[in-house]
């Protein structure tokens, strides 16, 4: 889904660069479109001047040279010769660059307003060419060959009597125009990017108020899958919500089918082990009464195995049934510790155990649930106290870490771990013999202790010490 939002945001934004663009390359052609225009009305102010000239004197007609020289000659030498400050937009603009230029009906330059194309033969050019034929002249194109930009040439023709006498051409040179093409381009790419940054903003927000329930519901199903301890998210639309829910129900009810197949045929096996040494002793006793006594502390002891397992399997299952557990308790684990080790001090006695604490001074605050970590602690410490050896030394500590986490460490003197058996331990009904008596336990502690702390998003991890012990570590999040 992100990915498929990715090449959906790439896609629109290609759209949108090449559109800026395209848009970008048409500003340089409607700008010269806008001064061809307002050229063309110069031409014809300026050509209607020479014509009212004409019409008030129609001899001066013969004297079209004369003529347009006392009119534009002297006041395009005052405008070349004034200074002026213009600013236009945020560009500055100090001098004027109009030229003209006027022919004769042969298209002989008779008046330049520069002076360096009075005599030339500009008929041929279009502008003149164009005008003469009565059509609309214009061109662009270089005044001179080492000018890299060139002008726009704008004509309109010199009428008297219907008839054209004359062509005058307005020139004006595209490097006075081509900084405020340039400063629109810029400030166009401004805006643009700006809009665009806007857009993208505002998109990427629906996106993510749009896609954020979906991705959530994708998140938990796939929680679900790798059996993770998620509570239900809040989606926030009902659709999803209704959805969501069905699916959660259905992967309930698949994951309770396999879960009952699964207990029924571990209880099974685990069960019938103690069942057939209680019939075994009911067997026996009845053959041999003189020894009820060690035969009824045999069913004893198996009935209390399976009783301990049945306690088990309801503590476990009630968890596994659980999406989540209220962690409300605020907890002092030096005390919390000191508490439970205190249960255990009769055990530790009687196998001769020696018991150090390394605690910090002072409290070391954490959020949980207290009665669940106690259960939790408490199988740790008695699977250390079961595999420890007489006179062995078991070690209780209690660390913060470099980034504010808590650390409680429980170690021990006793047995290795096979190092198959390492990834192993947490599983449900796996357990190894007992140094004493070789008897295994139930297999249900540590996988309680495992879902226990996934609640509480505390890491377990269990490794052999060197040269021999056990050594349990919980990592509590801050």
């Amino acid at each position: 889904m992100v990915t498929n939002y990715h090449q959906f945001f790439f896609i629109l934004s290609i759209g949108f660069y090449y559109l800026i663009d395209k848009t970008e390359e048409s500003i340089r052609p409607r700008y010269m479109e806008t001064i061809e225009e307002s050229l063309n009305d110069t031409t014809h102010v300026l050509s209607a001047i020479v014509e009212e000239r004409i019409n008030s004197n129609p001899n001066e007609r013969f004297h079209l040279k004369s003529l347009v020289e006392s009119l534009f000659r002297k006041p395009f030498q005052i405008v070349r010769n004034r200074s002026f400050e213009a600013k236009i937009y945020s560009l500055l603009k100090t001098n004027a660059d109009l030229q003209i230029y006027i022919t004769d009906a042969n298209g002989i330059v008779i008046f330049d307003s520069e002076s360096y194309r009075e005599g030339l033969d500009y008929s041929k050019y279009n502008d003149v060419y164009l005008t003469l034929k009565g059509k609309y002249g214009v061109r662009s194109s270089k005044m001179i060959e080492t000018e890299k930009e060139g002008a726009l040439f704008i004509a309109s023709p010199i009428r008297f009597q219907n008839q054209i006498i004359g062509v005058l051409t307005v020139i004006k040179p595209k490097i006075g125009v081509i900084p405020f093409i340039e400063e629109a381009k810029h400030k166009f790419w401004r805006i643009s990017l700006l809009v665009a940054s806007s857009i993208a903003i505002v998109f990427s927000l629906l996106a993510y108020i749009s896609f954020r329930p979906i991705l959530s519901l994708s998140q938990y199903i796939t929680a679900l899958r790798n059996k993770e301890k998620n509570p239900f998210p809040k989606l926030g639309m009902k659709e999803l919500n209704e959805l969501g829910k069905e699916v959660d129900q259905l992967v309930v009810e698949l994951e309770g089918k396999k879960y009952v197949e699964s207990y029924v045929q571990t209880l099974t096996h685990e069960v019938k082990s103690p069942l057939s040494s209680i019939l075994a002793a009911v067997e026996l006793i009845q053959s041999h009464p003189n020894e009820m006594d060690r035969l009824t502390k045999t069913i004893d002891s198996e009935a209390k195995r399976i009783q301990n397992l049945i306690d088990q399997l309801l503590e476990l299952s009630s968890l596994e049934g659980k999406n989540s557990i209220e962690l409300n308790d605020t907890i002092d684990l030096v005390s919390f510790l000191n508490e439970i080790l205190f249960r255990f001090e009769i055990e530790l006695e009687r196998k001769s155990l020696s018991l150090k604490k390394i605690f910090p001074e002072g409290s070391v605050m954490i959020k949980g649930n207290q009665n669940y970590l106690r259960m939790a602690i408490e199988n740790i410490i008695r699977n250390s106290i079961d595999f420890a050896n007489q006179n062995d030394l078991i070690t209780i500590q209690l660390e913060s870490t470099s980034n504010l986490q808590t650390k409680l460490i429980t170690s021990d003197q006793g047995q290795l771990i096979p190092e198959f058996a390492l990834t192993k331990v947490t599983d449900k009904f796996f357990s190894l013999p007992r140094p004493i008596g070789q008897r295994k336990s139930s297999g249900l502690g540590l996988s309680i202790v495992k879902e226990i702390l996934d609640f509480h998003k505390a890491e377990l991890k269990i490794q052999n010490r060197s040269p021999k012990g056990v050594e349990v570590s919980i990592l509590f999040q801050k």
